[in-house]
């Protein structure tokens, strides 16, 4: 049996060989260094410069006052504009002042119902436009119409009674005032 002493530990103090001086902790240096500067600097150009833009943004779209009474310039006033649309940007900006252009596609129908619908429009006084075969056929005639040719549209949908229309007004980008896709019915 063991006994209790042997498991006994010894406690001795040990006293350190050579004292030092207390080490001293240095505060943070409160100095920036070049980089942090030249940070700081490019942040607050960025910020006074998104600030002119704002102001500028703003007083560009808001209208200016002024305290000096400026006489107000008028349409009238104006000199008349000197030059005249050429005969094709007539047509393409005034449509109303000359006889609608009216495309037509053959979509189902037959070349001979087109053809027979291109003479009906011309002798109505139409440009008319044969475009031809559709890359679709089309179970009934569609006519697309551009802003102010509702009651165009209404007239050659008049001359064709025994088809099934559907009429639809558009914005398009196209230099057809009516667009007609002459389908099966």
């Amino acid at each position: 049996m063991a006994r209790d002493l042997d498991f006994r530990v010894r406690r001795s103090v040990v006293k350190p060989l050579v004292q030092s001086a207390p080490v001293k902790v240095a505060p943070p240096n409160p100095k920036k260094t070049g980089s942090n500067t030249l940070l700081w600097t490019v942040l607050v150009l960025l910020l006074v410069a998104a600030g002119i833009g704002i102001w500028q943004f703003s007083v560009s779209t808001a209208p200016s006052v002024s305290s000096v009474k400026t006489p107000v310039t008028t349409k009238e006033s104006l000199p008349p504009a000197t030059t005249a649309p050429t005969k094709v940007d007539s047509s393409i900006l005034s449509p109303q002042s000359s006889s609608p252009l009216v495309q037509i596609y053959d979509s189902g129908a037959g070349s001979t119902a087109v053809d027979s619908l291109v003479d009906k429009l011309k002798a109505l006084g139409y440009k008319v436009d044969n475009l031809d075969k559709s890359q679709f056929n089309y179970d009934r005639t569609y006519i697309r119409y551009r802003a102010g040719m509702q009651s165009e549209a209404e007239k050659i949908q008049s001359t064709m009674p025994e088809r099934l229309v559907s009429l639809k007004e558009v914005v398009s980008a196209g230099l057809f005032d009516i667009l007609i896709l002459y389908g099966v019915k």
